[in-house]
């Protein structure tokens, strides 16, 4: 007679776990102590074993690896031998597979499966090998996990490898040629701003479409990063909570990918923390809803976090830090809130997004906050002048080209599901900076200094750098980075424009 197969109580708290997959095959014969399936509890992934023989026939419309079950529900059947047969499918809702009886007898009650709980994990070489939230993120991004390889010890798959297998897999869909349809126009909130200057110049660049939604007017930098391109940008003044606005914007242009850059910074946050919040978390969400509204048109959403996060943000050092375990700052706050914002947006939504985190970004044009030091000190070399950087310490640096590509790639190769990741800077001492801007123009040394208080050094204790996303990934050094801004200011000095794709010779 037919055996019931149902999801055992795994502990006495549990109501519901997640169903990791079967270890027999349909039609295949399971014996007697043998491994059936695996379910994950409350606190591991553990196997089921039968104390009954027969074959398995598998609901046709049982879970899927991933998928929620709850205690009692049926999964399939154990069936003798003799009762094979054309398997028939139930009314709705009884959730299981009946089997035509071979003769006319009356068919008797099924009996149901015995499963014993084990008294720990007992984990078969198929269910080791990948972590229970590996596991719930395979089923959620569509990524086969037996196609992965693990990075954990023994190899094992965890959530980060079912992740950058997505990734790769969505970046390859992005940069395959495409034989139809328009180009990608990229709308970039807060785009007159530093970062968002260079956002916009490496979309031209790249002969993109651009419109920029922005409080401030038409900045003089575009002129001077971006050339005469520049004047040929839609800009749209007005604020990311005005939802009508933002309907009318989508409306106007064929915004396809965002980058969400538009926020107060710390001491606007720290002296009014109701409008710090209003822009930088409801604004967040005012644009998640459009996109959300735009369903059908979003191809891509990348959004400025901040290694705020994890502490005092470096351009408000007078930031309380003692005794605080979390973010000191309302801004760090904020960008946190944003960032579990997006992850529910993704969750039930399905709205693709990758936060980035930059370090101390530096480079032509940065002229605000006290970590404009090192820009302010490459442009004072290239004139000539002498210059103090006012703080000490070492601190990570990303150059501005790097942080604008991040936010470029991660809007235009958006890979599912919801990515905060970390751009990696070049850890260096103050000094440091000093030194490779001598090495663009070795006379520049005796008019540079450094005098302040050390600088707080953010980082995460366990970074995901951007090149689990993009393995191609390949940051600017120090010196490099020094170089090409001293170089752009050299041009402003002798008048040549600056506004091509790169600063480059």
């Amino acid at each position: 007679m037919p055996i019931e197969i149902i999801v055992p109580r795994l502990g006495w708290s549990m109501e519901e776990g997640a169903f990791v997959g079967w270890l027999k095959k349909d039609g295949e014969l399971v014996k007697a102590g043998e491994p059936l399936f695996s379910i994950e509890g409350d606190k591991a992934v553990q196997e089921i074993e039968s104390i009954d023989s027969g074959i398995l026939r598998i609901a046709a419309n049982g879970p899927k690896p991933g998928d929620s079950i709850r205690v009692g529900d049926l999964l399939g059947h154990l069936v003798a031998a003799t009762d094979m047969a054309t398997p028939g499918r139930v009314p709705a809702g009884s959730g299981g597979v009946v089997f035509k009886p071979s003769s006319d007898a009356v068919p008797t009650q099924p009996e149901r499966l015995h499963v014993v709980e084990l008294p720990a994990p007992v984990l078969s070489s198929r269910a080791a090998a990948i972590s229970p939230r590996a596991v719930r993120a395979a089923g959620e991004l569509g990524v086969d996990w037996t196609t992965v390889r693990g990075t954990g010890r023994t190899g094992r798959i965890r959530e980060r490898d079912i992740r950058a297998a997505a990734s790769v897999r969505a970046a390859r869909a992005a940069r395959a040629p495409s034989t139809a349809g328009p180009k990608p126009t990229v709308l970039v909130t807060g785009g007159c701003g530093f970062i968002g200057t260079w956002v916009v110049r490496e979309l031209l660049g790249r002969g993109l479409p651009v419109v920029v939604l922005d409080a401030g007017e038409r900045p003089a930098r575009w002129e001077r990063v971006i050339g005469e391109d520049g004047a040929s940008v839609p800009l749209v003044q007005g604020s990311v909570l005005d939802r009508a606005l933002l309907g009318r914007l989508f409306n106007d242009h064929p915004v396809t990918n965002v980058i969400h850059l538009a926020a107060l910074l710390t001491p606007a946050c720290q002296a009014d923390p109701w409008e710090g919040c209003r822009v930088n978390v409801l604004g967040t969400v005012a644009l998640l809803e459009q996109l959300r509204a735009s369903a059908i048109r979003n191809q891509g959403f990348s959004y400025a976090s901040s290694v705020a996060v994890f502490g005092a943000e470096v351009d408000h050092v007078s930031a309380l830090t003692d005794g605080v375990s979390g973010p000191p700052t309302f801004y760090g706050v904020f960008k946190k809130s944003a960032e579990l914002i997006a992850e529910q947006y993704w969750r039930h939504f399905q709205i693709a997004s990758v936060g980035i985190r930059p370090q101390v970004a530096y480079g032509p044009e940065r002229e605000v906050g006290l970590t404009a030091g090192p820009s302010l000190a490459a442009r004072a070399a290239a004139r000539g002048e002498d210059f103090c950087i006012s703080y000490t310490g070492r601190v990570g640096y990303n150059y501005v080209e790097d942080v604008a590509r991040g936010f470029v790639r991660g809007a235009l190769e958006t890979p599912p599901g919801a990515h905060v990741v970390d751009l990696p800077g070049e850890m260096a001492d103050v000094n440091d900076v000093i030194a490779a801007i001598a090495a663009a123009i070795p006379c520049a040394t005796p008019k540079l200094s450094v005098k302040g208080p050390p600088i707080p050094a953010q980082a995460p204790s366990n970074p995901s750098f951007i090149s689990v996303l993009y393995p191609d990934w390949k940051a600017t050094s120090l010196v490099e980075g020094m170089r090409r801004t001293v170089r752009f200011y050299q041009a402003r000095q002798t008048g040549k424009p600056t506004g091509s794709p790169r600063l480059e010779e």
